[in-house]
């Protein structure tokens, strides 16, 4: 069963880049409800955090919150890497979740955004994205992150434009029903290579869909990936849907707007994958207190 960790909105969440307005924690916890409903619906396990700040960002954008490294090899035990936002991750209530999950945390050294900058793209082989935005992450955080791959792994360092702000937003790797993986890439998010410079790493395997504008501008890398259903952002365009129906791919929209505010997102950016992580019956699931978290939902300002 895929697991993800999300962390809902609390009463004063300002999405990133925006400003305080009435109503708006209330309209981003709707939101955060039907992503999660939609998740759950394709048979994905949630691990619900309550919300924090993990340094500088909101548990709201799990996805910056780190990654797990679960595969055998170099590792005695599963372990989670926390990114690193100008200063190290400290042993705060996102830490304790984590271990109490099963996984030791370890902080990044370097400055470092965590799942969205790690892409897998298949037969043990990971493309490191660095630089970006201001908020990117660093070349030598990619180091940090290669001793912790699997044995025998591959890896493409890859520099993002000045425009783009993390690697899940210029790409992302998507394996369909049959099993075949498709690439979506966007050329203007890339600085150090060309698509067709990195079509030779990722091998003649991988089909590569050089994305649009429109669904470059809506963040169609963010997608998630939930057993064959992909949960896209709102406004992608015919000819990538057309593109992902002819591969087998059940999709669902989900409108994250107001929680990803002005600097944009896709629902990656507010998930952050545990593949292979079999949670406990006691972890605090999603569907255990989805009631719950709609009646708080309820009570907040409109």
């Amino acid at each position: 069963m895929a697991t993800f960790i999300l962390s809902y909105p609390d009463r004063a969440f300002v999405p990133r880049g925006g400003e305080p307005k009435a109503g708006s924690a209330s309209a981003a916890f709707t939101q955060w409800l039907a992503l999660c409903d939609e998740i759950h619906r394709a048979q994905g396990r949630i691990l619900v955090l309550d919300p924090t700040m993990a340094g500088e960002v909101s548990s709201v954008y799990s996805g910056l919150l780190g990654a797990p490294f679960l595969a055998p090899g170099k590792l005695p035990q599963p372990l989670f890497l926390r990114a690193h936002f100008g200063e190290v991750a400290q042993e705060d209530a996102v830490h304790k979740a984590i271990a109490e999950a099963g996984l030791v945390v370890q902080a990044a050294q370097h400055r470092w955004q965590g799942q969205v900058d790690v892409i897998p793209v298949g037969r043990n082989r990971f493309i490191l994205t660095h630089g970006g935005s201001e908020q990117g992450s660093s070349v030598q955080a990619e180091e940090e992150v290669k001793a912790l791959l699997p044995l025998g792994a591959q890896t493409l360092s890859v520099e993002l434009s000045a425009t783009c702000p993390r690697g899940s937003a210029a790409m992302c790797c998507i394996t369909d029903p049959s099993n075949k993986p498709l690439l979506l890439i966007s050329r203007k998010a890339l600085k150090s290579h060309t698509p067709e410079q990195i079509g030779p790493f990722v091998g003649t395997q991988v089909e590569m869909a050089i994305l649009s504008e429109e669904d470059v501008a809506v963040f169609a890398t963010e997608c998630l990936n939930v057993r064959g259903t992909l949960i896209l952002p709102v406004g992608c365009s015919t000819i990538l849907r057309g593109l992902l129906l002819r591969r087998g791919f059940r999709f669902a929209e989900v409108d994250v707007s107001h929680l990803v505010g002005e600097n944009g997102g896709g629902p990656h950016v507010l998930a952050c994958e545990l593949p292979g992580l079999v949670l406990s019956d006691e972890a605090p699931s999603y569907l255990l207190r989805r009631e719950r978290l709609h009646i708080l939902c309820s009570e907040y300002e409109t």
